[in-house]
């Protein structure tokens, strides 16, 4: 099945047909929490530019002999975190920024691919950013596993990176920007089974390093830095709130559906 089909645009309370939450006895996420089933033409993500349409370069993920320098590595996700490109405001081709920092990230920083895992626009638009296979949802494995990327150094696996486009230490994000990225984090955190507003002990499953971070956080929560931008950060603990209302309104369609 195709990546076109299996995506549309995201409502006010999505339902998820075709994705299986198995929870711990908690109530939080277990390893492997999801399995994406074969028949996934969920609404998922609202006005997603997949990496085709932006124009991603797929050579530059590979080496000289043609396999991958970053092959794919899945983890449970455990944190949500949040950044600013710092490129220019008001950009007459986000597209093309996006690439730019792809070339970046993948090439020049010798990372593979791009950091991220999704971007956002000022105009709402959501770019698929690192590259997790062809049939699942942007980010994730068939497991519902999401790939590690390189946004939070020492912290990357398990934790999902959305980057807005522009320069958040000059100027706020636009609403259109926030209502995307509300909307985008709503998804994952009840996909996901995630508190938006809780704070947790991140672990690295890679090497063990732990980190007590919020569980919705930026990328300055991680390490010492002024991204996600003065501007974006000061407005996270609304966006907590406007995310977890979300969440509610999806936990409340998927109850009725079940009933």
């Amino acid at each position: 099945m195709s990546r076109r089909a299996l995506l549309g645009v995201l409502g006010a309370a999505v339902a998820v047909p075709g994705v299986s939450a198995c929870l711990s006895d908690n109530g939080k996420s277990a390893a492997g929490n999801l399995v994406f089933t074969g028949n996934r033409t969920s609404r998922l993500v609202r006005n997603l530019v997949t990496r085709a349409e932006w124009g991603a370069d797929e050579s530059k993920r590979l080496g000289a002999d043609g396999t991958e320098t970053s092959p794919p590595k899945f983890f449970p996700l455990q944190a949500l975190t949040l950044h600013h490109t710092a490129t220019d405001n008001d950009d007459p081709d986000p597209a093309a920024t996006v690439r730019r920092i792809y070339a970046e990230h993948a090439v020049d920083n010798d990372w593979g691919d791009i950091g991220y895992h999704f971007l956002v626009d000022g105009e709402g638009r959501v770019y698929e950013g690192r590259f997790s296979g062809d049939d699942t949802m942007p980010a994730h494995d068939g497991h519902g596993n999401v790939v590690t990327a390189f946004h939070t150094s020492g912290f990357n696996s398990g934790n999902l990176g959305i980057a807005l486009l522009g320069d958040l230490d000059a100027r706020p994000p636009t609403d259109a920007a926030l209502e995307a990225v509300s909307g985008l984090l709503a998804v994952l955190a009840h996909m996901h089974r995630l508190d938006p507003k809780a704070h947790i002990t991140y672990k690295n499953p890679v090497d063990g390093a732990t980190k007590k971070t919020p569980t919705m956080g930026g990328h300055r929560d991680w390490m010492e830095s002024g991204c996600p931008g003065g501007l974006l950060y000061g407005r996270l603990d609304a966006l907590r709130a406007a995310v977890s209302e979300r969440q509610a309104a999806h936990a409340m369609d998927e109850a009725g559906r079940r009933a």
